[in-house]
């Protein structure tokens, strides 16, 4: 199929160009009652009445509905399914009306309704079966079983790119104006989001104990062995052929196609990994810098720049009678126009032999104490100091240790850097503190 209007009707999206989200909710409401009948069938009057209590509970106009009463709008939404292909409707032997979604709407819907949900992502299970499935390979079921881990390598392919994908939609998010210089906001997506989406449930299985890389070359060794031998691909070959009444080449393209898909699949699915694991490392990097603006960590230039620019944000007039910012734009790299530089003389004095008030000098010098335990060589050598007297550390306990969240999130993402000292292995339990919550872990030395 080239062409997906080929499948649906060209109407389809239509039912959108009203009120999306309240058409989205509608659709909703309908699924949720409909997907436990069969083939998603209901009375008519029935899926009016569900309509009715979303719009008894909800104030929404139509542009195209004069009236207010609930019956109405519930009547337009389920004329605007009906006529755009969502649903479609018979007559049953009481001579009732009966209706139903359509099959590629149901398909379009259960995706669309699970984008935002938690899927579980086991790729121990999926690289595991296919190890097993060459390593007691069956021949006379060769196609079989062929053609089932053939789908399956394309859907582990599928899962480790999305997750690739979603780790680069992370650090986007991180920088998005509306969280980047919310602290509270920034530790709380990292707990409750990335946390529990990415590194517990995907990337920190993907990179130990469910590694692909541990059976990528005997499970490549296998097929190599199956292509080799002259027998085996005949066999495979007519059972291919009877099973799909296929002419003899045609079977062997379709054997091809399968072994050298699953070959170069885990030939390359080390480089996936690398590249997943050093988008993480950018995230990591990304999230501790964007922590350490906010909570200004920082003694040296860059610390102070921080401090000016948090300053000038709610101080702007005070700044315009010290320094003139203004926007530059792109220009060609190429150009040979040189901007002339705007100079402002300013008057200054120079102050010799000052002293330091010995007050000040022991604010300052608690304030970097104070900030010193943020840094990562600081948090290594008191997570390591703390190993020496266990060998394991509960993050909820160190949590209730340090009562500070900023320590604890930085804890938590130098465990997953690259070359840490310690390790973070993440537990089943969801544990809350203040109003938090975040997946518990285990803090270890690194292997």
């Amino acid at each position: 199929m080239n062409n997906i209007f080929e499948t649906l009707p060209l109407n389809f999206f239509n039912i959108f160009n009203t009120n999306k989200r309240v058409m989205s909710d509608c659709i909703y409401v309908l699924y949720t009652y409909m997907k436990n009948n069969i083939s998603f069938t209901s009375l008519k009057e029935n899926i009016i009445f569900e309509l009715m209590k979303y719009f008894n509970n909800h104030v929404v106009d139509f542009d195209e509905v004069d009236s207010r009463s609930a019956k109405d709008r519930a009547l337009y939404v389920y004329r605007r399914l009906k006529d755009c292909g969502w649903i479609s409707e018979e007559i049953g032997e009481n001579y009732q009306t009966y209706a139903s979604f359509e099959d590629y709407a149901t398909i379009l819907i259960e995706t669309l309704f699970h984008l935002d949900q938690e899927q579980d992502i086991e790729y121990s299970s999926m690289v595991y079966n296919i190890y097993l499935a060459f390593s007691n390979f069956d021949v006379q079921n060769g196609h079989k079983i062929l053609d089932a881990q053939y789908r399956m390598m394309k859907e582990l392919m599928g899962k480790l790119k999305n997750l690739n994908t979603n780790i680069k939609r992370y650090i986007k998010k991180l920088l998005k104006d509306n969280m980047k210089n919310d602290l509270n906001e920034l530790l709380e997506s990292l707990l409750n989001e990335y946390q529990l989406k990415i590194v517990d449930r995907a990337f920190y299985n993907l990179t130990t104990r469910d590694n692909p890389v541990k059976y990528r070359n005997s499970i490549i060794s296998q097929i190599k062995k199956i292509r080799e031998n002259d027998e085996y691909v005949d066999i495979i070959v007519r059972n291919i052929m009877a099973t799909k009444d296929l002419e003899y080449l045609d079977a062997c393209k379709i054997f091809d196609k399968q072994t050298l898909y699953i070959i170069e699949a885990f030939e390359g699915i080390l480089n996936l990994i690398n590249e997943i694991s050093n988008k993480n490392e950018k995230f990591v990097a990304s999230a501790t810098n964007r922590i350490m603006f906010l909570i200004n960590v920082k003694e040296d230039v860059g610390g102070k720049i921080n401090e000016i620019i948090k300053y000038g944000k709610d101080h702007v007039d005070v700044l315009d009678d010290v320094v003139d910012i203004s926007i530059n734009k792109c220009l060609d790299k190429n150009s040979l126009y040189t901007p002339r530089k705007y100079k402002k003389m300013t008057e200054t004095e120079l102050i010799l032999d000052a002293e330091l008030n010995e007050s000040v000098k022991r604010e300052a010098f608690e304030k970097l104490k104070v900030n010193e335990k943020y840094t990562k060589s600081e948090i290594e050598k008191n997570v390591l100091a703390l190993l020496k007297e266990t060998p394991d550390i509960k993050g909820s306990d160190y949590y209730d240790c340090h009562k500070d969240l900023s320590l604890f999130i930085l804890t938590w993402l130098y465990g997953y850097s690259q070359h840490a000292k310690y390790q973070i292995e993440p537990e089943e339990e969801i544990v809350t503190r203040d109003n938090y919550q975040f997946r518990e872990f285990t803090i270890r030395g690194a292997k």
